[in-house]
């Protein structure tokens, strides 16, 4: 197929007067009001604690300073289960959130729901969850990589109860390596695919901190070193706080891709408030990466 030399001049001349109409575009974006941002949690046996924050536009830097800017000091959090009610306490801390709610007298039970209310410049709010049947691991076991003496992963089977809808949440501690538990990737899932039945999960070490390094510069990887003792913490949740920590762990996942579309992340904290209020019911469990 033969071009002539007129099209392929009107080719070059469109070009270049295509390319020399280029237009620099500005755009303002729309200025958000600043929300707060409530994490809170209250677990069987032990006391609520609640975390303050304040959210940042989107394009906003995100560094450890403007994280330690945006916590919320001064509020009066109160958490009640119907019949007693604590004012919890702002303290500081030596680790990040360096500034946290705490609770000093009432616990955690299974089966009572607690309401979280919370008052902060002028504003008010509050929110409600229930701490659901406890649910645990029945067998843990430690298995190295193929070709590797020194890495592997960690596996647990547990059996659904069938007769509800079930909701959980997985993290694990390794001790020495880990200041606290961290989520496991892919730490919230249901029961719609194995409800009644035995199930079987691998237990991938996520990390507690995308600001903060891990102390051992990720040898690990998403798995286990020999020698590691793990402490495993398996939780059932209500399904409103389901739906919250499933969007935001999918929104951590993919907010590092150009090409996702962001996650509408659900609240339940009433009163225009960003976050979750969470009732866990935890069992503890110890394997030994041998």
């Amino acid at each position: 197929m033969k071009i002539s030399n007129k099209l392929i001049l009107l080719i070059i001349t469109s070009a270049f007067v295509f390319s020399s109409c280029t237009k620099e575009i500005t755009i303002n974006l729309p200025n958000e009001p600043s929300k707060l941002v409530v994490e809170g949690w209250i677990e069987n046996n032990r006391c609520p604690v609640v975390i303050l924050t304040k959210s940042s536009p989107y394009f906003a830097p995100i560094d450890l300073a403007a994280l330690l800017s945006s916590l919320v000091k001064g509020a009066v959090v109160t958490v009640s289960d119907g019949t007693n009610t604590e004012t919890l306490t702002g303290v500081d801390t030596s680790f990040f959130p360096t500034y946290i709610y705490v609770g000093r007298t009432l616990k955690g039970e299974v089966g009572k729901t607690y309401t979280l209310t919370i008052s902060s410049e002028g504003k008010s709010y509050s929110s409600v969850t229930t701490i659901q049947n406890l649910a645990k691991f029945d067998t843990l076991w430690f298995k190295l990589n193929p070709n590797n003496d020194t890495i592997g992963n960690v596996y647990a089977s547990a059996t659904d109860d069938g007769a509800v809808y079930n909701y959980y949440r997985a993290y694990t501690k390794i001790l020495n390596v880990d200041a606290d538990f961290v989520p496991i990737y892919g730490s919230v899932w249901d029961d719609k695919f194995f409800s009644g039945v035995t199930f079987t999960s691998q237990l991938y070490h996520g990390f507690a901190s995308n600001i903060v390094p891990p102390t051992d510069n990720n040898t690990r990887g998403l798995g286990y070193r020999v020698g590691d003792t793990v402490i495993t913490k398996l939780c059932t949740l209500d399904y409103e706080s389901y739906k919250f920590w499933k969007a935001a762990e999918s929104e951590i996942f993919s907010g590092g891709n150009p090409f996702s579309s962001t996650t509408s992340v659900p609240t339940n904290i009433v009163g225009g408030a960003l976050g979750s209020w969470t009732g866990y019911g935890a069992t503890y469990d110890t394997v030994y990466c041998h």
